[in-house]
C-alpha cells in the first residue's frame, strides 16, 4: 500500500537516522549506548530514532539480559519493501562503513553542530524524499501506468488542485522522475525512470515494484 511506502521512506529521509543506519550496515550489531557513543548523539534521541526504524521494518532488536542489540535487517522477507530499501541503502552508504577512519564528535557536540552529511547521505535523502507524500506516489503511478498527461488531465484524474499538482510535480522533476514533453502545443508530463543518479533510478524501481501490492510485509 502507498501508506507503507511513504512511512518507510519518511523514516529513511532523516539525516540522523541515516547516520544510525550507515553505522549498523557496517557492523554486525550495536547497542543504543554504543551508537550514542560512536555517533555523538544523546542516548534518548538514539532510542527514539531506533524505535522509528524498528516500526518501519528497517532494524531488528534483540535482548540479551538487560542489554538491547540492534541490527540493520528487515523482520520480513528480503523481497519485502523494507528488505529492498535496506539493500538499496547498503549499496548507497557502503562508503561510510564504520570500519573506515572517522572522527567522533566531542561529547558536548549537538547534532546540529556536526559536520555536513557525506555526499552519499545527501543523495539518499534527495531520492527518498520523492516518495514521502501520497500525492507524489499517485502521480508517479499514474504516469507509469498510462500515457503522458497535461495538467488538466492529471488534476481531474487524481482529484488534485492545480497548485498541489504543480508543487509535487516540480519536486519530482528536480529528482529526475518526471520530465516535460510537448505535443501539438500541449505541455505533457511523463515518467522518467532514470532519475538524476543511478541511486535515484534504483529506488524508483524498488518503489514501483511494490506500489501495487496489497501486503508489503510478505
Amino acid at each position: 500500500m502507498d501508506e507503507v511506502i511513504v512511512r518507510v521512506l519518511r523514516t529513511v529521509a532523516c539525516q540522523t537516522r541515516l547516520r544510525i543506519l550507515a553505522h549498523l550496515l557496517g557492523v554486525k550489531e550495536a547497542t543504543p549506548s554504543q551508537l550514542a557513543r560512536e555517533l555523538g548523539i544523546e542516548l534518548d534521541l538514539v532510542s527514539a530514532h531506533l524505535a522509528r526504524l524498528a516500526a518501519a521494518g528497517l532494524i531488528l532488536r534483540r535482548r540479551s539480559g538487560l542489554r538491547c542489540f540492534c541490527i540493520a535487517r528487515s523482520p520480513y522477507r528480503d523481497d519485502a519493501l523494507s528488505g529492498q530499501v535496506l539493500a538499496w541503502l547498503r549499496d548507497a552508504l557502503r562508503a561510510e562503513s564504520p570500519t573506515k577512519s572517522r572522527t567522533r564528535p566531542p561529547e558536548s557536540a549537538s547534532v546540529t553542530a556536526m559536520a555536513p552529511p557525506p555526499q552519499s547521505h545527501t543523495v539518499v535523502f534527495h531520492a527518498a524524499t520523492a516518495f514521502t507524500n501520497l500525492r507524489r506516489i499517485q502521480i508517479l503511478r499514474r504516469l507509469a501506468n498510462s500515457k503522458p498527461a497535461d495538467v488538466a488531465a492529471l488534476t481531474r484524474e487524481l482529484r488534485m488542485s492545480g497548485a498541489a499538482l504543480g508543487r509535487h510535480v516540480r519536486k519530482l522533476m528536480r529528482r529526475g522522475y518526471v520530465r516535460v514533453t510537448r505535443h501539438r502545443g500541449r505541455r505533457l508530463y511523463q515518467l522518467a525512470r532514470d532519475g538524476v543518479t543511478p541511486l535515484h533510478a534504483r529506488l524508483l524501481e524498488v518503489v514501483a515494484a511494490h506500489w501495487g501490492r496489497q501486503d508489503l510485509h510478505s
